[in-house]
């Protein structure tokens, strides 16, 4: 470019110099060059402004880029938000659903408790003594302070322990009193919860007990002593088994 407009100079000056004076050659020729300085500056900076502007459309595209990238951040960060917000809510409706059911289950489980020391007087002393352990953890005043977890597991241990000594028959060695008011030790055989025979060692005391709402009620009847005695030969496999001939109590009293 530059090349050009020397040439351009000099060509100009020859086709003018042979009509002005050596001062007008000067002064004509000085404005040439302030002309193609100028045009320089112009060039100059038409090349300055298209690079700058090729570096301010790649940083509008950049920024462009990082706008849509915060917006979709933003749009998925809104999105979370409401998806936790929803999980909150879900986990709220969870824990007041379990808080109720742990409620209902509390109740249920004192009502349970409450029947079982209603019938408490109803177990021969033999059970009493299995449960005690089981039965102590919903009898005290320490049982509002005990888990959940473990006043079901003393209720059911409790009633496993019942159930399984009402469905077998049972030998067992007691202690109660007569009306003589001395304290003698029995072989007592247990059917269940329904009814129970008992005999001395000596085969010549025996009579049978039923439980009452007051507890067991414990009736003499030697009669009875050879036979009672004979079933527990039965239980300890001393003789051969054969059916009883035993009184049945009528039921509860």
């Amino acid at each position: 470019m530059t090349k050009h407009l020397n040439f351009l100079i000099i060509l100009l000056t020859h086709l003018i110099l042979p009509f002005i004076t050596s001062a007008q050659v000067k002064e004509t020729h000085q404005i040439i060059e302030e002309w193609i300085e100028t045009k320089q500056l112009i060039s100059e900076e038409k090349h300055l402004w298209k690079v700058e502007k090729a570096a301010l459309i790649d940083l509008e595209d950049a920024l462009n880029l990082e706008i849509g990238d915060l917006e979709k951040k933003l749009k998925q960060f809104k999105n979370e938000n409401i998806g936790i917000a929803k999980q909150r809510i879900d986990l709220n409706r969870r824990q007041e659903k379990a808080q109720n059911s742990s409620a209902d289950f509390y109740k249920g489980i004192q009502k349970v408790e409450k029947e079982i020391k209603g019938f408490l007087k109803l177990l021969p002393k033999p059970l009493k003594d299995r449960i005690s352990v089981f039965y102590e953890k919903i009898d005290t005043a320490k049982t509002d302070s005990l888990p959940l977890k473990e006043r079901l597991d003393s209720v059911i241990g409790l009633l496993q322990s019942v159930h399984i000594f009402h469905r077998s028959v049972h030998l067992v060695r007691q202690e109660f009193v007569f009306e003589d008011e001395k304290s003698r030790e029995f072989l007592v055989i247990y059917f269940g919860l329904g009814a129970a025979y008992f005999v001395n060692e000596s085969g010549n005391v025996a009579g049978w007990g039923k439980p009452t709402q007051d507890g067991w009620e414990w009736i003499r009847d030697d009669r009875l002593a050879k036979e009672i005695s004979t079933g527990v030969a039965m239980i300890e496999n001393r003789t051969l088994p054969r059916f009883l001939k035993l009184p049945v109590p009528l039921g509860l009293e």
